[in-house]
C-alpha cells in the first residue's frame, strides 16, 4: 500500500512538471494581422510607381532577405501584378533546405491555406452567373439529394450570402478537416454530414470566420453541377487561367511532388522539416497547392474584371459584386473593415484593399488586391514566422507605394480616461467552439484583454500578440499608437460595451465576456484548484509517513475511504487538466487523429465529476459523524468546494461539456 502511494507521488510530480511547461500552439492564426508599422517600410512619403521593375525588384530583394532572417523562414515566393501584367515573380531562400533547392516563383509548389478560399467563392459566383445558385436562397434547397443539411435552429435560413460573409452563425470546429493518411480521405458529403457544427447565433448577426461554411458552399456548388468540387475547379478555373501547377489532389501528382516546398519550423537555430498536412475538405482551401505564378494569373483575372487573356471566368459585374462590401460590422464607423463576398476587406492608408490570408501549421500566405490601383500582391512563406512577415510586407508595400498623408493622433482627448475605464475587460472572438473541447483553443488564444491607463489610453494583450496601445479618435473608436490598426466598440442602450471589432481582422467579432469568464479569473481558479488538489494528495499520500513519525490512529474504514475518494478525485482532475493542455499544445495532431490520452481524458473527466459529487456527499457525512479533527473536516470541505469550482472552470473552457 505504501509503495503504491509512493508511485502516485511520482505521478503527481510528473503532472506538476507538465503543468509548468511552456505552452505553444501551432494551429490556425489566433490573433490575425497586427497592422503595425513595418521595419521594412520606406521613410519617404513620396509615392513610388510599383511598376518600375528595377526599383521594385531591388526593394523586394532587400525586404524579403531581411524578413527571412528576422522571422526565421527558409523560403518565400512573391508575385506582383499591375495593369494586367506580372511586374515581379520571384522566389527567395530555399524550398528544401537539405538539398539547397531554391524557391522559384513559377515552379515551386506551396500550400497556401485559406487563401485558396478565394477559388471556392469565385467558383460559387460562377454558379450564380449560370443561374444554378442564388445568394439569398436557403442552402437546404440545394441539398435535397445530399445527406448534408443545415438544421432549422433559427427561423432565418442560412444562405450563400451568409456563408460568403462568414455570418451564418456556426460555431467553430476543426473536426474532419485533417487526417493522418490520404487513404482515409472520404467523400466531402460524408465529412460535412458527420462533422456539422452547431448553429449558435442567428445568421446575418455577426461575422465569425467559418471553415465549414466555405466547405458547405463548395458542396452546394458541386451538388448543383453534378460533379465534384475539385473537378469543377480544374475545368472552370484552373484550365482557363492556365494555372497548370495548381491542384487539390492529395498526395501531389508525380509531376508536382519534386517541386513541392517543404514546411519547416525553426528549432535551436536549425530548420526542422515536416511532412505535409493532409486536408479533407477541398473548398475550405487547406488542400490547395499552387505556385506564386499561378496566383498571379488568378489576381490578374480578378483585377481585369474576370478576363485572363482570351478567357473569361467571371463577368465584370460579378467581379465588382465580389469585391464590394456585403457585411458592415459597424454602421456608425463605416471606415471599419468588413466583409466583401469571399474577399476580406483589408484597407490600409486609405487604400481600398480586398483579399484573403491563409494558414497551415507551416505555410503562411496573403493575397491583396488594390482594385482602384489595378495592382495585386501575393506572398507565401514556408515556416510559421511567415504569419507576422506577410502582414509586415503588406503594410510596408502599402506604405512605400501608397503612403498615408494624415498624421495620426497620439494624445487622448479630454475625458478619455473615464471612457477608457468603461471599456476595460476581456473580449473573446465568436470564432470558438461551443460544444467540444476545442473551445479551449479559442478561449485561451482568441481572447483580448483590454485595459485602461491613467492617461486615457487603452492597451490590449493576447496570446501570440504583443501588447499594444490605443488612443481615442472619438468615443468608442481607437487608433493604434504607432500603427495603422483600429478598435471599434459597440455599446448597448445603457452605454455599456458589448462587442469589439478590429480593423485589421475583418472576419471576426469579439464579444465582451462576464467577469467570471475573464482569463485571469479562469487561470486563477484553475491554479487554486491545482494547489488544493496537491494539498489533498499530500495529506492522503503523506498520512502513512506522518503516522510512522508521530504515531496516531489509523482511523475508521469510512474515514480512510473518504480520504481515498478525495485523493483519487484530486489526482484525476490534475490528470484531466494535463491531458487537455497537452492536446491543446499538439492541437493539429489531435485534430487529425485523437490520441489514446485524449480519448481517455474524455472519459476521465466524467469519472472525476462523479467522484466530486460523491465527495460533496461525503463532506456532509464527515461533518455529521465528526470525522477527523475540525481542521481536517474543514480542509476536506475546502478541497471539495474547489473541485466543484474547478469543474465549472473546465466547463467554461469546453473541457467538461455540461
Amino acid at each position: 500500500m505504501f509503495d503504491q502511494r509512493i508511485r502516485l507521488i511520482g505521478s503527481v510530480a510528473l503532472v506538476v512538471a507538465l503543468l509548468s511547461a511552456p505552452l505553444t500552439v501551432t494551429a490556425t492564426p489566433t490573433t490575425g494581422p497586427t497592422a503595425t508599422p513595418s521595419a521594412y517600410a520606406s521613410t519617404s512619403v513620396e509615392q513610388v510607381d510599383p511598376t518600375t521593375l528595377t526599383e521594385t525588384e531591388a526593394w523586394f530583394d532587400e525586404t524579403m532577405a531581411r524578413q527571412l532572417e528576422d522571422h526565421r523562414v527558409p523560403g518565400a515566393a512573391v508575385v506582383l501584378v499591375s495593369d494586367g501584367e506580372v511586374v515581379l515573380a520571384k522566389g527567395y531562400g530555399y524550398a528544401d533546405v537539405e538539398s539547397q533547392r531554391p524557391v522559384d516563383a513559377t515552379e515551386t509548389v506551396f500550400s497556401i491555406g485559406s487563401t485558396g478560399k478565394l477559388i471556392t467563392w469565385t467558383a460559387v459566383m460562377q454558379g450564380v452567373e449560370d443561374g444554378r445558385l442564388e445568394l439569398d436562397r436557403d442552402v437546404n434547397d440545394y441539398l435535397t439529394d445530399s445527406s448534408v443539411t443545415v438544421p432549422d435552429t433559427y427561423s432565418e435560413p442560412v444562405t450563400l450570402e451568409h456563408l460568403g460573409t462568414h455570418s451564418a452563425g456556426f460555431e467553430d470546429s476543426f473536426a474532419g478537416m485533417v487526417t493522418d493518411d490520404p487513404s482515409e480521405i472520404r467523400p466531402m458529403e460524408e465529412i460535412l454530414a458527420e462533422h456539422r457544427p452547431a448553429r449558435v447565433r442567428p445568421p446575418g448577426e455577426f461575422v465569425a470566420y467559418s471553415n465549414y461554411g466555405t466547405a458547405l458552399a463548395g458542396h452546394v456548388l458541386a451538388e448543383q453541377s453534378d460533379t465534384t468540387f475539385t473537378e469543377y475547379a480544374d475545368e472552370r478555373i484552373f484550365t482557363p487561367l492556365e494555372m497548370a501547377n495548381t491542384t487539390y489532389a492529395q498526395p501531389l501528382p508525380d509531376e508536382l511532388e519534386p517541386r513541392r516546398a517543404i514546411g519547416y519550423t525553426s528549432q535551436d537555430g536549425e530548420y526542422l522539416a515536416h511532412d505535409p498536412v493532409i486536408w479533407t475538405l477541398p473548398p475550405e482551401g487547406g488542400s490547395l497547392r499552387t505556385t506564386a505564378g499561378d496566383m498571379g494569373a488568378f489576381m490578374i483575372a480578378h483585377l481585369n474584371e474576370g478576363r485572363y487573356g482570351s478567357e473569361r471566368v467571371l463577368e465584370a459585374e460579378t467581379v465588382h459584386e465580389m469585391h464590394r462590401r456585403h457585411f458592415t460590422k459597424s454602421e456608425a464607423v463605416p471606415e471599419l473593415n468588413g466583409m466583401a463576398y469571399g474577399f476580406i476587406e483589408m484597407d490600409r492608408n486609405g487604400e481600398t484593399i480586398v483579399g484573403h490570408w491563409g494558414d497551415t501549421p507551416r505555410f503562411k500566405s496573403v493575397l491583396a488586391l488594390y482594385p482602384e490601383r489595378d495592382t495585386g500582391l501575393f506572398v507565401v512563406y514556408n515556416a510559421p514566422g511567415g504569419q507576422a512577415a506577410r502582414f509586415e510586407l503588406l503594410q510596408a508595400f502599402t506604405d512605400r507605394y501608397y503612403p498615408e498623408s494624415d498624421t495620426p493622433a497620439v494624445d487622448p482627448p479630454n475625458g478619455a480616461a473615464e471612457r477608457a475605464r468603461e471599456l476595460a475587460g476581456d473580449y473573446r472572438s465568436l470564432t470558438v467552439s461551443e460544444s467540444s473541447w476545442e473551445r479551449v483553443l479559442g478561449v485561451m488564444t482568441r481572447t483580448f484583454t483590454v485595459e485602461a491607463t491613467d492617461e486615457g489610453y487603452l492597451t490590449t494583450t493576447a496570446v501570440a500578440d504583443d501588447t499594444r496601445r490605443w488612443v481615442e479618435r472619438r468615443p468608442g473608436v481607437y487608433d493604434e499608437v504607432g500603427g495603422s490598426d483600429m478598435l471599434v466598440f459597440r455599446l448597448d442602450e445603457d452605454g455599456d460595451a458589448t462587442h469589439m471589432f478590429r480593423h485589421s481582422f475583418g472576419p471576426s467579432t469579439y464579444e465582451r465576456v462576464p467577469w467570471y469568464e475573464r482569463l485571469t479569473v479562469i487561470q486563477a481558479g484553475l491554479g487554486v484548484g491545482v494547489v488544493a488538489f496537491l494539498s489533498g494528495l499530500l495529506r492522503w499520500l503523506g498520512e502513512p509517513v506522518w503516522r510512522r513519525l508521530r504515531g496516531g490512529s489509523v482511523g475508521s474504514d469510512r474515514e480512510r475511504a473518504a480520504r481515498w475518494l478525495l485523493g483519487t478525485v484530486s489526482l484525476l482532475w490534475v490528470i484531466v487538466l494535463v491531458i487537455f493542455l497537452m492536446a491543446w499544445i499538439n492541437f493539429n495532431a489531435e485534430a487529425a487523429s485523437p490520441s489514446l490520452a485524449l480519448r481517455a481524458g474524455k472519459v476521465l473527466r466524467y469519472v472525476a465529476l462523479a467522484g466530486t459529487v460523491g465527495a460533496v456527499v461525503v463532506t456532509g457525512i464527515a461533518w455529521r459523524d465528526g470525522f477527523w479533527t475540525r481542521w481536517g473536516r474543514l480542509h476536506y470541505s475546502v478541497v471539495t468546494a474547489l473541485a466543484l469550482l474547478f469543474a465549472w472552470q473546465l466547463s467554461l473552457l469546453g473541457i467538461l461539456p455540461l
